[in-house]
């Protein structure tokens, strides 16, 4: 259960939102196959979508294992994030996490008060109570931070996460430049590296300007050996 949860979490840390700027932000519906290793363990679907106030927006990413992974995960998992966009700055208002079984004991929900300072909510059975930090992001929201600091000429940086009861900083490095062709269509993209002190996993995310910093590709390494990838399938603007 745990490498496939693993699997799908990753895909909505790691997969790129379209245009994350107030202005350039556009709905869409994004398809990707993932692996395991060098196992294909299911496909991930993902979408931005407008929410019912200006500046509001709805970042949803349902994953569903295929072959052997459906004997460990029979369920969709489900993230969610509803998040404010606001001058290029993104912040998270709500973050649920459903992993698709009928118990609720690894599920997350995460609430952003502002105002107060602080997350509160439960993430897997524990409580959770913490205060906030400048830029604080959740799983999903996360990438359309790291959209908005691309397309305002910023460079992603460090970027804070509340990853279930923890914060976690990534650290966000343009690697190089790569021409990369996919079933999607050829794109020119920009690699970067994320990594967190303290961990030996590295991530390269292939984004493609010309979808707003889409990630075309993902790929997350643990001393040089993939442990889990993705790979764009579809792209489909919801305009």
């Amino acid at each position: 259960m745990k490498a496939w949860q693993a699997v799908a979490l990753g895909a909505a840390l790691l997969t790129a939102a379209t245009a994350a700027s107030a202005a350039g932000l556009r709905p869409f519906s994004v398809d990707y196959s993932v692996k395991y290793s060098s196992l294909s363990v299911g496909a991930t679907r993902m979408e931005l979508r407008r929410d019912t106030q200006p500046g509001r927006w709805i970042f949803e990413s349902r994953a569903n294992a295929s072959g052997f992974a459906r004997l460990l995960a029979s369920g969709t998992l489900v993230q969610t994030s509803w998040l404010a966009v606001d001058e290029g700055r993104v912040r998270p208002l709500r973050f649920r996490f459903d992993d698709g079984m009928e118990r609720a004991s690894e599920d997350v929900s995460l609430d952003f008060d502002w105002d107060a300072g602080r997350v509160t909510g439960t993430a897997k059975g524990e409580p959770v109570d913490v205060a906030t930090v400048p830029d604080l992001q959740d799983p999903v929201s996360l990438q359309v931070a790291i959209m908005a600091a691309l397309q305002s000429g910023r460079q992603p940086g460090r970027q804070p996460m509340l990853e279930g009861r923890k914060i976690k900083t990534y650290d966000y490095q343009l690697v190089r430049r790569e021409r990369l062709t996919t079933p999607a269509g050829s794109f020119d993209t920009v690699v970067y590296a994320s990594s967190r002190a303290g961990s030996d996993r590295v991530t390269h995310m292939w984004l493609a300007p010309s979808l707003g910093y889409l990630a075309v590709q993902v790929e997350q390494y643990r001393k040089e050996k993939r442990l889990f990838a993705m790979y764009v399938e579809k792209y489909r603007p919801l305009d």
